[in-house]
């Protein structure tokens, strides 16, 4: 039987997505389970072998995906078409902007028509994507467009530390708005849901408050008695796990010590601090990353999406010091969601 296929894009090109391509294709650990379809520039994929000291050998797909079919080991579709004579590195460059949209856009038809199993993204560079033409807050809405997704939210995992987001990528002065019920219920399921599948039981929830003190009986705010709680009940009403909401200063430390499976936040660095603190390790001696763990996982669309959890790190790029363990967490998570074996 052939060997699912798995779609990997490169991301910004001037980034260290194809560094950490380079480097997480090259170990032995993953491979065998799929067959990765590399969607990105060849160019960049030679120059981040450069930069890395790696090497793997592939099969080129032709761009038109017509091709697209059974090979053995890595594959390569390469479209450079929006791409310049040189691709800068570390720098915001519209044309990368454009083909970081571009290869997504081909996943996304491969992944909807099932001729893989999921994709995998390395980071795109915001700005550069904007100036492009591409008005998108990032790779989660692009996604949810070109599927015609309108419930789905943002996960971040990285072993039993697991927290979802009401809203992502919008600004603080906003979200207050955004937190109604309907929306804080529909994050509440699909955390539930994709806990139960990566678990194999339904999991305790906690739902972190938007104000300080949780609002200190409405003190502080609003948001609580208006949306949260009320989401809460509903969602326990559902045959949920979900308790809250909790003051989100405390409720982290609880989650790393076991009493939930999982934290629902209502805001963007809300659930990324907390996570970062307890995934990201930043080295005193070099003053340099040493390791970045964690996956991030757009819940509610109808394929399975994962990618790292990291920005395109322009410091980085160039030197092949970018670390791959966050791309081979998000590689094993799309294996896992995808219904093979991790």
């Amino acid at each position: 039987m052939t060997i699912p296929a798995l779609a990997i894009t490169m991301g910004d090109p001037a980034g260290v997505g194809p560094e950490i391509i380079t480097k997480g294709l090259n170990r032995e650990e993953i491979r065998g389970r799929f067959r990765p379809l590399i969607i990105g520039s060849e160019r960049a994929l030679v120059r981040a072998f450069s930069y890395t000291g790696t090497h793997f050998s592939y099969t080129k797909i032709n761009p038109d995906m017509k091709e697209i079919g059974s090979w053995e080991g890595i594959a390569l579709l390469s479209d450079e078409s929006r791409l310049g004579e040189e691709i800068p590195v570390g720098q915001i460059d519209p044309t990368c902007g454009a083909s970081a949209f571009i290869w997504l856009d081909r996943a996304i038809r491969l992944a909807l028509e099932k001729r893989v199993i999921g994709i995998v993204t390395a980071p795109l560079h915001k700005e550069a994507l904007n100036q492009a033409g591409y008005h998108y807050a990032g790779h989660t809405e692009i996604l949810a467009e070109k599927t015609g997704t309108e419930e789905y939210c943002l996960m971040l995992s990285a072993g039993n530390f697991r927290v979802a987001h009401v809203t992502c990528h919008v600004p603080l002065s906003k979200v207050s708005d955004l937190l109604t019920q309907e929306r804080i219920v529909t994050a509440i399921r699909l955390f539930d849901e994709a806990l139960t599948r990566m678990d194999g039981k339904r999991p305790r929830i906690a739902v972190c408050a938007f104000n300080p003190h949780s609002g200190e009986g409405g003190l502080f705010g609003v948001e609580e008695s208006r949306a949260i709680r009320p989401a809460v009940k509903q969602s326990q009403e559902q045959g949920i796990q979900a308790e809250g909401p909790f003051p989100c200063d405390s409720i982290f430390p609880q989650h790393v010590g076991g009493r939930f499976d999982g934290v629902i936040a209502m805001y963007h660095d809300q659930g990324h601090i907390a996570f970062k603190l307890n995934n990201f390790q930043f080295d005193p001696k070099t003053q340099e990353w040493s390791e970045v763990t964690g996956v991030n996982t757009t819940l509610g669309l109808p394929i399975v999406r994962t990618s790292v959890d990291h920005g395109t790190a322009f410091d980085l790029a160039g030197t092949g010091k970018a670390s791959e363990r966050s791309l081979l967490d998000a590689i094993k998570a799309a294996v896992q969601l995808g219904g093979l074996d991790a």
